[in-house]
């Protein structure tokens, strides 16, 4: 309770102040919580949620959204309001935004705010808001904490819940990528997200944090160097979902600029650093640098994943038939 409270208390001044809906999905099980969050305010709905992991509590938040807009929030950040500026009006938005984002404060316990990210996606079209996307990152996906449309957000969280195979932290990043697919990301100066790098802030907390991510998710420690390969994977399988919406010929650009992003991103790592990796995957690299079919290349990339962990394959195989189906 105490690592959440000022999340808590923070998105609820925010709630009351513009007359949103605080969500506080809990599955901890804490009565005392229960109690002292129920009946706290007529803006903050309290949820007991019977999921035992987080992408299926996040999940339970996500869906009891009846408003056009949300914001997902970490449970150790906090959202403020900028004096003097200008909130965007969500209601005024054009069909081509998707979303919000908010001036984002990286922040430590010990240091403060060590870096302000502020900038918008706003290229006309899906794959080119992925090239902007990965060059105007700056080593975090603070923007995953934007405010979203929600007929857009909670479709791509459910199909992500439901049939990804391994549901792991780590895949804010491809949820990201596969949100912008869907449209513009705007900047609202008016509010202030307080992300809290937390255990990120350190070269060895960065190390243990992302290996967590992936032990988590029941990989190996290791697997974060397959993390682009991942990312390659899962975005592709987002991009065949109907729920965002793509033209035949946009969806067909995304897959490609996908692969010249996240899968030369993993051929490079595989280059130079051939000696960490099985074998196969460099055979099966080297097949793939010679290969211009975006749909073979992504085939030849589901069989390296048998050498992350054996039976990946196979889940990703369930998670793409699920996507084609839907």
């Amino acid at each position: 309770m105490t690592q959440s409270l000022s999340a808590i208390e923070s998105a609820l001044v925010y709630a009351e102040k513009t007359g949103a809906r605080l969500i506080v999905s809990d599955n901890s099980r804490d009565s005392e919580k229960r109690a002292f969050l129920q009946n706290r305010s007529p803006n903050l709905l309290y949820h007991s949620s019977p999921s035992e992991d987080a992408s299926g509590n996040w999940l339970e938040a996500m869906s009891l959204a009846d408003t056009p807009f949300l914001l997902p929030m970490g449970d150790d950040d906090q959202i403020h309001f900028n004096a003097g500026e200008t909130p965007v009006d969500l209601s005024s938005l054009p069909g081509d935004v998707i979303g919000v984002r908010p001036h984002t404060q990286i922040w430590t316990a010990e240091t403060g705010v060590c870096q302000t990210e502020c900038f918008a996606i706003d290229a006309l079209s899906p794959a080119e808001r992925l090239q902007e996307f990965s060059r105007k990152v700056m080593g975090n996906n603070s923007i995953f904490y934007s405010i979203y449309r929600t007929s857009a957000f909670v479709p791509l969280l459910r199909f992500f819940t439901q049939a990804h195979p391994t549901k792991g932290g780590y895949c804010d990043w491809s949820l990201t990528f596969a949100l912008i697919t869907a449209g513009r990301i705007l900047h609202d100066p008016s509010l202030i997200y307080r992300y809290d790098l937390g255990i990120w802030a350190t070269g060895k907390g960065i190390a243990d944090a992302s290996s967590n991510l992936y032990v988590k998710a029941g990989l190996p420690a290791d697997s974060e160097k397959y993390a682009a390969l991942l990312r390659f994977l899962d975005v592709h399988v987002f991009t065949l979902r109907p729920s965002l919406r793509l033209a035949p010929v946009e969806r067909g650009d995304v897959l490609l600029m996908n692969g010249r992003l996240a899968m030369a991103e993993f051929l490079q790592s595989v280059r130079t650093k051939a000696a960490e990796y099985d074998e196969v995957v460099v055979y099966l690299a080297e097949m793939i640098e010679q290969e211009r079919e975006i749909e073979t290349i992504f085939h030849l990339a589901l069989l390296m994943t048998d050498c992350i962990q054996p039976g990946l394959k196979d889940g990703y195989i369930r998670f793409f038939q699920a996507a084609a189906a839907a």
